[in-house]
């Protein structure tokens, strides 16, 4: 799956953490993401220390890049999902530093051969 069909999907699945997400799936919509964060959060970050007229619209991207993390959220759950784990496993991020490499690891993984209980292979 390449860049722009792993966007498509990713953004037709916004909030949707049932089903599953194949590696190039949830590895290109994540780039998406954090390129699309940091641009939003630079922007954001310069618009706060501006000017009080300009704080509100500071404020916008950073709920916009709040939202974006939500759906990265859901994509993870698809991504475990096709590994055969529980979306539960995305509390992970929750321990600093070790939990982070331990979702890495699982995000990571091969995808499980042929249907499994999330649903059918996303190949």
């Amino acid at each position: 799956m390449g860049f722009s069909e792993a966007v498509r999907v990713g953004l037709n699945n916004f909030f949707n953490p049932i089903g599953r997400a194949s590696r190039s799936e949830f590895w290109w919509y994540a780039l998406f993401i954090y390129i699309i964060g940091g641009v939003l959060g630079w922007f954001g970050g310069r618009l706060m220390f501006h000017g009080m007229e300009q704080v509100w619209l500071g404020i916008i991207f950073e709920v916009i890049n709040a939202v974006l993390a939500a759906t990265l959220i859901c994509a993870s759950i698809r991504r475990l999902h096709d590994t055969g784990k529980s979306g539960w496993y995305t509390l992970w991020y929750l321990l600093p530093f070790i939990g982070w490499i331990i979702e890495l690891v699982l995000l990571c993984k091969a995808s499980q051969p042929g249907d499994n209980q999330y649903g059918p292979s996303p190949r």
